[in-house]
């Protein structure tokens, strides 16, 4: 990213968490509730963008899973690619008054496909370079209640566990390090760690207390 467009990006908060952390009940709050300005690439953030949730919905099952067989990992994170661009480039259309906050950012998906086999340095140093955000709100789960809310198992993708099975100790074992990952991978941005397993009122209002907090710093 340019000079210019590093301009042009607002302070922005990163909302991160294993899966199943019910991250996505606390975006729609904090749209929906508080105002705030949600860069996500969940489906009901990607009315405008049909290109971006065409590439979402295939992306595992069409390119990820047959990374190393059919495809290269440079071909597969080549596909994925432009759904980070789209997050940097959201950033770059938030300026306003409205606080705003992404939905993992680079930070999981880069910790997931080291994790899971899929490399390729040039890509992961050029997502490195993106603006960072002025802080990271970790919504903490432990893996097994993060088990327990996929219906144990019923609702888990190729991207959230280990091995070839979606049973409970690969996906146990990804998530438990991909908690060490991505925390490794947000580097010396400040990180406020919040009780996931807490009830979605209880994990909104932590995180905007956070936020106040941060920001009277």
């Amino acid at each position: 990213m340019n000079t210019h467009q590093e301009a042009r990006v607002p302070e922005f908060w990163t909302l991160l968490g294993p899966d199943f952390a019910g991250k996505s009940t606390v975006l729609d709050r904090l749209h929906n509730d508080h105002g705030w300005r949600v860069v996500s690439y969940d489906d009901q953030y990607l009315e405008r963008y049909p290109l971006i949730r065409r590439l979402r919905q295939h992306w595992i099952a069409d390119a990820f899973v047959s990374a190393g067989t059919r495809y290269s990992s440079e071909l597969v994170l080549a596909a994925l690619h432009p759904i980070v661009l789209h997050l940097r480039d959201e950033l770059t259309r938030s300026a306003g008054t409205k606080p705003v906050i992404v939905d993992s950012y680079y930070y999981k998906l880069l910790a997931k496909c080291r994790l899971l086999g899929v490399e390729h340095s040039p890509t992961f140093d050029y997502w490195r370079s993106f603006p960072r955000p002025r802080g990271v709100l970790y919504t903490d789960v432990p893996p097994e209640v993060a088990w327990a809310r996929s219906f144990h198992g019923a609702r888990v993708n190729p991207f959230e566990h280990h091995g070839d099975t979606p049973n409970e100790a690969n996906f146990i074992r990804l998530q438990s390090d991909l908690r060490a990952a991505v925390l490794a991978e947000v580097g010396d941005v400040p990180v406020e760690i919040i009780d996931g397993s807490a009830a979605p009122d209880a994990v909104v209002t932590a995180v905007l207390a956070a936020v106040e907090m941060a920001v009277a710093r």
